[in-house]
């Protein structure tokens, strides 16, 4: 992993941490830089170092760290003015960069309705372990014969557009998305994100099981093509519809009231890394 790869992963589980709450400088160097003990001076200047230039973060006069609340670019949009694609992705394993992805599949979300697909299997270039095998169908005979994901990058880029990124468990998706563009193209996303897991502990705190075949039954969504990229984004983009309505439901109307509903790391604006 590059230093510029490893500074956005800390990034990115800073703003898992600081979703709920704000924290002093002490409690994120444990739960982000895995500090067993550190003085408060010392972890002032690590965490100030990590994240006093990313404009995602802030440090209030209390001296609590805490997510920013970015200015809204234009005009303010209804629930059902905001584009959403739901992303999934299959992979070798759990940990970008050194597991790829093996699929990938994008659902456009647009007005209360689901708009338009896309899905490409993709070639990892390296080993598909036998478990990832036989949980998903794709072993290395189907892979071989798909394009890198090199090669369906810009495919995938044009669908995404300025959408909101939205996956189930987002941080997952988003960090394989995020490696693989990091090495073809030297750069991540800065598209707004948004998880369909932290959502439904916001908007039903009664539901303890929030896995996706837990919610799609809560919902009774049927899932076509468990474990694999297509099915699994067709199910969470249901599960999405379902979760704007509850919220429209609890007085949830714009994307100023939504992004503060799903916390700063699954604001509908960009985030900067």
């Amino acid at each position: 992993m590059t230093p510029l790869d490893r500074r956005g992963a800390l990034r990115d589980l800073a703003r898992a941490c600081l979703s709920e709450r704000p924290l002093p400088a002490d409690t994120v160097a444990r739960r982000v830089l895995r500090f067993t003990r550190v003085e408060r001076p010392l972890a002032e200047r690590l965490v100030g170092t990590l994240l006093g230039e990313d404009p995602a973060f802030e440090r209030s006069g209390e001296g609590l760290w805490r997510l920013a609340r970015p200015l809204l670019a234009g005009p303010l949009r209804r629930l059902h003015e905001i584009p959403f694609v739901v992303v999934d992705v299959e992979a070798t394993g759990g940990r970008p960069p050194q597991d790829r992805i093996i699929e990938i599949a994008a659902v456009r979300v647009i007005g209360g309705r689901i708009r338009e697909e896309w899905a490409t299997l993709v070639d990892p270039g390296r080993p598909i372990p036998p478990f990832v095998a036989r949980l998903t169908g794709i072993d290395a005979s189907v892979a071989a014969a798909a394009p890198s994901f090199d090669g369906v990058v810009d495919e995938f880029l044009a669908f995404l557009g300025g959408s909101a990124f939205v996956a189930h468990n987002a941080a997952f998706d988003w960090r394989f998305v995020n490696a693989e563009l990091l090495a073809v193209r030297g750069g991540r996303l800065t598209n707004a994100r948004l998880c369909t897991v932290r959502l439904t502990r916001r908007l039903l705190p009664g539901v303890r099981r929030r896995n996706l075949d837990a919610l799609a039954n809560v919902f009774g969504i049927p899932v076509e093509g468990r474990h694999r990229a297509l099915g699994d984004a067709r199910a969470t983009a249901r599960i999405l519809l379902r979760l704007l309505d509850a919220a429209a439901d609890q007085g949830i109307e714009t994307e100023e009231d939504l992004a503060g509903l799903a916390g700063a790391g699954g604001t509908l604006w960009p985030i900067a890394l």
